[in-house]
């Protein structure tokens, strides 16, 4: 893998973001590289769920820029950050619980013609034909997950692990340059957590970039070669982890020792 200042496809410059007298963000500032597997560690009130609903347009940035594959998307708005292939997770999985999983990976499909009034009333084949390949591809990619048999069921009758699943894969039919996946191994029980990283690497090596908000550090460990560690709203360290076991600050900020040696397995 590339070094985080190579070809950086997201680029986090002095972001700032308060609420009111707290600054949940406070100079935070780190580079991603293009075809990474990262994470963002840290204790509890770090800033790191600020900073992903920041980046990714659900807060403004009150000072710093972002850019993302070569654009500054300081102040976009979600949409037209996901459009550009900047994709997000949650922390809590939210499905639509009334539609089933097949319909759930169908509505986050980019470029739906039959969704244009023009065509739905002049070109209705344009937009039955691009249904039929979204379907074709909906399935492709549940099956890749094992989740084709649930295919028909609603979203809401799903395991919570079924549910991590099912938002991972409707994230891929977004077509994603880089996904950022906020605690995605939360509550999650470990022969899952196994199949989750196995499907993140699979990915990754496909070519999607990922930036994982994670507190499981032996999943980090295993799968990722870069890691930003926040503290405080600011990043208080970067590198692989055999480094950042070596750095005081990060021991003493958040590994604590004992956390640092329960990770190395």
């Amino acid at each position: 893998m590339p070094a985080p200042a190579e070809d950086p496809i997201l680029e986090v410059a002095d972001m700032h973001h308060a609420f009111g007298g707290l600054h949940a963000v406070d100079g935070c500032s780190f580079a991603i590289a293009r075809g990474a597997l990262a994470a963002v560690i840290g204790p509890n009130g770090a800033g790191k769920s600020t900073m992903v609903n920041v980046v990714s347009g659900a807060l403004p940035s009150q000072r710093g820029r972002i850019r993302f594959d070569g654009s500054d998307i300081t102040g976009w708005v979600p949409h037209r950050i996901a459009r550009r292939g900047l994709i997000r997770t949650f922390q809590i999985s939210r499905e639509f619980g009334g539609m089933t999983v097949l319909e759930n990976l169908l509505v986050t499909a980019p470029d739906q013609p039959g969704e244009r009034l023009w065509n739905a009333l002049f070109r209705p084949a344009l937009g039955r034909r691009r249904d039929r390949e979204l379907v074709s591809q909906a399935l492709e990619v549940l099956d890749t997950f094992e989740l084709y048999s649930l295919r028909d069921e609603y979203a809401r009758t799903l395991s919570g692990g079924q549910k991590r699943l099912l938002e991972l894969a409707r994230a891929v039919m977004a077509e994603p340059k880089l996904l950022l996946l906020d605690e995605p191994m939360a509550g999650v029980n470990p022969a899952l957590i196994d199949r989750l990283g196995r499907h993140i690497q699979r990915l990754n090596a496909q070519g999607i970039t990922f930036v994982l908000i994670e507190h499981n550090l032996e999943v980090v460990e295993r799968i990722c070669d870069h890691v930003v560690v926040m503290a405080v709203g600011r990043t208080l360290a970067t590198g692989r982890m055999a480094e950042l076991r070596r750095n005081p600050e990060v021991v003493t900020a958040y590994l604590g020792g004992g956390h640092l040696e329960r990770a190395t397995g």
